[in-house]
């Protein structure tokens, strides 16, 4: 790092004016200024004026099972971008992805791309339980790190459209598992977590542990989406308690801090229609409200219905025609 007398040094370099030459009687050549410490920066800086990314989608999608969370993200590409080969990446934990893409989107299946980010023990009888949590960590961040450098030097690589992680719940839980058997070393598997986990925590502030674990896909995340990658957090809701254990609503179930990094937010409902004599039609309607919106505030609190269903007939599926036509 350079110190006070290298700046003055080159600040005089930088500003110093052609000087008369008593030899030649002439003006004297000065040497070019020195290259600026900050160059580098000044170049990012400079660049940023047209920087424009193609979109600014880190969304948080909350709510039960079979609801369209993952459906409507793998419906957001258009046809054309379908045709041009464009891909929607799943980092799938809970298999929900692919699923979706073989029983809703085969005819196009060549542009989605599902990995199962765990890692299950290699060796016979050096764990209880099936997956390593140490090493999925590790492989989530190897595949993460493989995303941003696809999105930025993409190559003759397809265009990557959107990455959706499924189940980030159970990412959560990973890092959590991560903190007793690697940081803090008080547990020799995910199993032993879960015995007395605030005894072996110790310190509360030894949580933050857990939440930068978490967090690095997050970071990893908004990278992406810098790149203009829309990226999608999908997970679940939890039972929200009291002080005394009493359940007295419902959460996403996702690091607490999450939400503040994210763009958007949308809650996902089911609901049974019931005629006017209050019983049930037969008809069952699937919405999504949004929850947070900064890009687009007038959707704020609005609700779009994305599929409905009735007794004895096909489905009719609308998913969510802001994320194709760039809405939201």
């Amino acid at each position: 790092m350079p110190n006070l007398n290298d700046l003055k040094q080159q600040a005089q370099q930088t500003t110093a004016q052609p000087t008369f030459d008593p030899e030649t009687g002439g003006v004297a050549e000065t040497a070019p200024p020195a290259k600026p410490i900050a160059l580098g920066v000044w170049d990012e800086i400079e660049a940023a004026a047209d920087h424009q990314p193609d979109s600014l989608i880190f969304m948080g999608l909350v709510g039960p099972e079979g609801v369209g969370k993952t459906g409507i993200v793998l419906d957001s590409m258009t046809d054309e971008e379908k045709a041009r080969g464009d891909v929607v990446f799943v980092l799938d934990f809970d298999g929900g992805g692919q699923t979706t893409r073989m029983t809703h989107h085969r005819a196009h299946a060549k542009n989605i791309r599902c990995l199962n980010p765990n890692v299950m023990f290699q060796k016979e009888g050096e764990g209880r339980e099936a997956i390593d949590y140490p090493a999925t960590h590790r492989r989530v961040m190897k595949i993460g790190e493989t995303l941003v450098e696809w999105a930025a030097n993409p190559g003759d690589r397809p265009r990557l459209h959107s990455v959706l992680i499924t189940a980030i719940d159970l990412w959560d839980n990973v890092a959590k598992n991560c903190m007793f058997i690697e940081d803090l070393g008080t547990a020799p598997d995910g199993i032993g977590a879960k015995v007395k986990p605030h005894e072996q925590v110790g310190m509360r502030f030894n949580w933050q542990i857990r939440t930068t674990r978490f967090h690095q896909l997050t970071t990893i995340a908004r990278t992406l989406m810098q790149l203009g990658v829309r990226v999608y957090y999908e997970t679940h809701f939890s039972d929200l308690q009291d002080k005394t254990g009493a359940v007295i609503g419902k959460k996403a179930a996702w690091e607490k801090h999450t939400p503040n990094y994210l763009n958007q937010v949308l809650y996902f409902h089911k609901s049974k229609v019931r005629g006017d004599d209050g019983n049930p039609t037969g008809e069952t309607r699937y919405e999504v409200e949004f929850v947070k919106s900064k890009t687009n505030p007038e959707l704020l609190d609005q609700r779009r219905t994305i599929m409905v269903t009735k007794q004895d007939q096909s489905p009719e599926w609308f998913g969510l025609p802001e994320l194709r036509e760039g809405g939201v």
